[in-house]
């Protein structure tokens, strides 16, 4: 969150920034392979990893900091983020000195700290200024390859072996979503608005999980060993989080696009209905996948009506065929 929004205020493509890009690239491949089921005898090196990860963005406002071409305003806000970025290096290297019982804790409040600190530094500082087109773009691309991720995840489902009803029931499930996100955050949000985008950033935290829980779920529905229940409440729980987080952003929207209360009330009773028949119906995976393609497809299909309807009397609609 903090890399971007350093990127999206002051990200150039200079040198500088281009090496720390390179290193960043390498910590993330080497941390990616330290988390494992025996993730505990790797700690002290994902510690080093992650503190040099956070140092590097350190280095990065430092040098914004510095330069004389930044004026007095931006350098109190650039002040918040190095304290976070500093403070936040060292709490992660002290975690790497000392034993796994101590130091894991030490990480987790200093992940937390720096996930919570930013609410405050930003909201208090009334010069913050954010690209909003530009957060929305990054933040989409981010949400693009989660869905790729879903892809990933479906890609056995659409083998001559594996291939059937299901392959097509996921297919449109997740076309369905993408839809419900596409509408919300590339027409309907109001990109000229002077938001900070805190609200931005933080709701889409639901949404990358629950679409890193649904991808998880659709395979367990399938797998004879689990817990069936288990697999449709967790499948819900990650629907429930995306449509949340997309709809909770409605405020934010165009004056003409934003939500009323029978709009949330629609959404909320389709989510409500389906969840109620899939759990009745949780021993029966088929049926509880038919029940969700037919949830996402109507909570789209009413998300892209609104947006129809209330942009042929309020502006100008730009859809075109080709």
């Amino acid at each position: 969150m903090i890399q971007t929004v350093y990127t999206n205020r002051y990200g150039k493509n200079s040198v500088f920034n281009m090496v720390i890009m390179f290193i960043n690239m390498g910590l993330l491949l080497f941390i990616s392979n330290l988390i494992k089921d025996d993730w505990q005898q790797y700690f002290h090196y994902v510690c080093w990893a992650i503190g040099t990860l956070t140092l590097t963005l350190f280095f990065q406002y430092l040098v914004e900091f510095l330069k004389k071409s930044t004026d007095n305003v931006h350098r109190e806000s650039i002040k918040g983020f190095l304290w976070i970025t500093g403070l936040g290096s060292l709490e992660i290297y002290l975690a790497a000195l000392l034993p796994i019982y101590i130091g894991v804790y030490i990480l987790y409040a200093s992940i937390l700290l720096t996930f919570i600190t930013p609410i405050t530094s930003i909201s208090k500082d009334d010069h913050f200024q954010i690209v909003l087109p530009h957060l929305i773009e990054r933040i989409s691309l981010l949400v693009i390859i989660t869905f790729g991720e879903m892809i990933m995840g479906l890609v056995n489902f659409f083998t001559i072996e594996n291939f059937s009803i299901y392959s097509v029931l996921y297919f449109i499930i997740m076309l369905s979503l993408f839809l419900f996100y596409f509408v919300q955050f590339d027409h309907a949000i109001d990109e000229e608005s002077n938001q900070k985008g805190l609200f931005l950033i933080y709701s889409h935290y639901p949404i990358f999980i629950g679409l890193l829980m649904m991808t998880v779920s659709m395979s367990f529905l399938l797998n004879p060993e689990t817990n069936l229940l288990f697999a449709t409440s967790f499948f819900y729980i990650g629907i429930g989080l995306f449509q949340a987080a997309v709809l909770a952003n409605g405020p934010y929207n165009k004056h003409y696009l934003r939500y009323s209360k029978s709009y949330y009330c629609v959404q909320a009773t389709l989510y409500l209905a389906a969840l109620i028949l899939s759990l009745i119906f949780a021993s029966n995976p088929i049926i509880v996948v038919s029940i969700t393609t037919i949830l996402a497809l109507a909570i789209a299909i009413h998300s892209i009506y609104f947006y129809m309807t209330q942009t042929k009397k309020h502006s100008t609609p730009y859809w075109e065929l080709f």
